[in-house]
């Protein structure tokens, strides 16, 4: 058999012109490509057997030779000392080895895969996230001695198999064979398309512009992928997906009787007539299908109330416990309690303070807008935010403040948060000083910022803190602090060391909480002051044991791991059970509401939660949930919930397509609107009526 294989090589390559020596030469080369392809088959495999074998498929397969082939390409330049090659060979698989350690140390940190077009955000972090590096690194050594294997492996072979299997070649080989690099490439797109261009085939996660890094890893290969986005970010490309702006009719669905939350005179037909940009003109088209939401009986309810908003570094509802964090539990307990919240985003800070504080998803797609400090939260530091909190309040005439306990810089904070309308602003070296500076005291930042605001009529501070950050172990000094009192606490509680570690870590933002609701209580303050209290991730820093530790089960991963707490805190009023499904970019359009300010629900892509509408808690990759349904957008499989049972086997697939549509369209709307500064467009061209003499006037907006 072996030699009828052969003959009918050596047929064909004659055929195409090939000299013996060619044959060899091109012989030699599919051998050092065969040892590649069964390293990186390997490395896939080892790194997936980490972030999970869920819903991972095996089309990497196909553009795996295409890279083995690369990889060849830089061999065999000795022809005739072989020796050479002996040593190159080995060598050249540092890059890849390098790649899927660096992939694996950042899972093991942050939680995912390392996006090509989040390379600012990596490098910004890695600066100063140093010591939680070598920990990792430390944590992960058998792991790194396994991702060696298959270069020892390679060097062993080299140094013992015979001469003639390390032959060189000749420039012409060496470019045919990068030519076929390409080739090979362009066959392993066209294998894709017998499995369809549909959302979850891996066509569309080769091609799509919104898919997540994650994602498309799972259906592409993690190197595939990486290497897909680095050429999007270099060359740009990627198909957007032209009909995520059209979304069905919703289901019929009682209304409230009122008004609508809408702009008046903010009218999309004419606005569209403005423009010739076809960005701007779809934008118009999508808000203007939309009716948005009506007020409710909750509108204006809060209108002279004072508002604390806060994102809390890795909060989740396993940092609220009735005897370690009496104080978060009552706040959990009191004002407007989210009986069914969702935090959406699995890490990354930037990302869920954006979210939180404008409204709008934030960009995690694959070609995300990256530079030395991506994100969308850097990219929206020039673009009018009219909605967002600071704004709001600043044209109500309420001085608003805003504090973090670390850099400015970190994130361009000094940047962003002035653009939210914050006009008083302490960091860490800039009006606030810490007695440890990673992680740093949420208590020393509230005892330093509390009397800016407290003596005002009205007022709105926002805080992003800190305390909370990962590692959740010896290595973190607020945790180590806290430690012995948490244990104390805990009176024997079975927990493992990391789950103490995370209550130790977050002990630190009950006593700010504490501190915080016993200055309100003096100033007189407390009862018309509500506090808002999210997460801007899960904690990612947390393994699973620790984590499953604290929720007392072994959390299933695709949606419970994402449920979370939101806090809404108001001892003045009394609690209000909400069981809608609701996450992070619901909360801006609550608040609006709450407090009566006048705001556009057509142009947030939340949903106010005391809306009449379907609510969608959806998750940064697109899954969701549903009063129906949970969907997981990463293999398209729905879980019915026993609510559905009153609904037709009809009723259940427009309800799903209508919300998978409505998702879609959500997160491009969002990501269109920061790109276009669409809020600026409308704004500008926005007329309202003066009730002195009804003649118009633009809007006023603190810019």
């Amino acid at each position: 058999m072996n030699r009828k294989i052969r003959g009918l090589s050596n047929w064909l390559l004659s055929k195409l012109y090939f000299t013996d020596e060619n044959k060899s030469e091109i012989f030699a080369i599919l051998r050092y490509s065969s040892v590649y392809l069964v390293a990186l088959i390997y490395w896939e495999i080892l790194l997936r057997s980490q972030i999970g074998f869920e819903d991972m498929t095996l089309y990497f397969l196909f553009f795996l030779p295409s890279l083995a082939v690369l990889l060849a390409t830089f061999t065999g330049w000795f022809k005739e000392k072989l020796k050479g090659n002996r040593i190159i060979t080995p060598l050249v698989l540092i890059l890849p080895f390098a790649f899927y350690v660096s992939q694996l140390i950042y899972f093991r940190i942050f939680g995912s895969l390392f996006s090509v077009s989040m390379m600012g955000v990596g490098g910004d972090a890695m600066k100063d996230f140093g010591w939680a590096l070598w920990d990792t690194i430390k944590d992960s050594i058998l792991w790194i001695i396994l991702c060696l294997l298959p270069v020892l492996a390679t060097g062993i072979y080299a140094y013992s198999a015979p001469k003639k299997i390390f032959k060189g070649f000749g420039i012409k080989i060496h470019i045919a064979s990068f030519l076929s690099v390409f080739v090979l490439w362009g066959l392993a797109v066209l294998m894709l398309l017998p499995f369809g261009k549909g959302d979850f085939s891996p066509y569309h996660a080769y091609t799509s512009s919104l898919i997540d890094t994650d994602t498309a890893s799972s259906r592409l290969g993690v190197l595939t992928n990486s290497i897909v986005e680095l050429g999007y970010k270099l060359f740009g490309g990627g198909e957007k997906e032209e009909n995520t702006l059209v979304i069905p009719d919703a289901p019929d669905e009682p209304q409230i009787d009122t008004t609508p939350n809408v702009l008046t005179g903010l009218d999309f037909n004419e606005l569209k007539n403005l423009t010739t940009d076809t960005g701007k003109q779809a934008l118009c088209d999508y808000f203007n299908s939309l009716s948005g939401t009506n007020k409710n009986e909750y509108t204006g309810s809060m209108k002279d109330y004072n508002l604390i908003y806060i994102t809390a570094e890795a909060f989740s509802k396993y940092a609220i416990d009735p005897v370690v964090t009496p104080t978060l539990y009552k706040m959990s307990q009191g004002g407007i309690v989210l009986n069914n919240f969702y935090n959406s985003f699995k890490n990354t800070t930037t990302n869920g303070e954006y979210a939180f504080m404008t409204g709008l998803w934030p960009d995690v797609s694959r070609v995300a807008n990256a530079n030395s400090s991506a994100g969308s939260f850097v990219q929206s530091k020039n673009k009018l935010l009219p909605f967002a909190l600071g704004n709001m309040f600043e044209n109500l005439g309420v001085k608003t403040h805003a504090y973090h306990n670390f850099r400015g810089y970190y994130y361009q904070r000094n940047k962003t948060h002035p653009n939210l309308g914050y006009t008083n602003l302490k960091f860490m070296g800039q009006g606030m000083n810490f007695t440890s500076s990673w992680p740093s005291s949420d208590l020393e930042m509230m005892e330093q910022s509390i009397d800016d605001y407290i003596n005002q009529d009205q007022f709105h501070a926002y805080y992003m803190t800190f305390s909370g950050h990962g590692p959740y172990s010896s290595a973190n000094p607020i945790a180590v602090k806290n430690y012995k009192t948490v244990n104390e606490l805990l009176n024997g509680r079975e927990l493992t060391w990391g789950a103490k570690y995370y209550l130790a870590a977050n002990y630190e933002l009950e006593k700010a909480m504490t501190y915080l609701l016993e200055k309100l209580e003096t100033a007189g303050k407390l009862d018309k002051t509500m506090i808002v209290i999210i997460g801007d991730h899960y904690p990612y820093y947390l393994a699973d044991n620790h984590v499953n530790s604290l929720a007392g089960k072994t959390l299933e991963a695709n949606f419970e791991r994402y449920q979370s707490s939101c806090i809404m805190y108001c001892p003045g009023i009394e609690a209000i059970q909400v069981d809608a499904p609701v996450c992070n970019v619901d909360i801006l359009p609550t608040v609006l509401n709450l407090w009566g300010m006048e705001y556009d629900s057509r142009l947030l892509p939340g949903t106010d939660i005391f809306a009449s509408n379907t609510h969608i808690a959806m998750l940064y990759n697109k899954s969701f949930v549903t009063e129906y349904v949970k969907y997981n957008a990463q293999n398209g499989k729905a879980e019915w919930l026993p609510t559905a049972e009153k609904l037709t086997e009809e009723e259940k697939q427009q309800h799903l397509d209508y919300c998978v549509a409505v998702t879609k369209a959500r997160y491009t709307a969002s990501l269109d609107v920061m790109n276009e500064d669409f809020y600026r467009f409308v704004m500008d061209n926005l007329k309202v009526e003066k009730p002195e003499d009804t003649q118009s006037n633009e809007l006023v907006v603190n810019q």
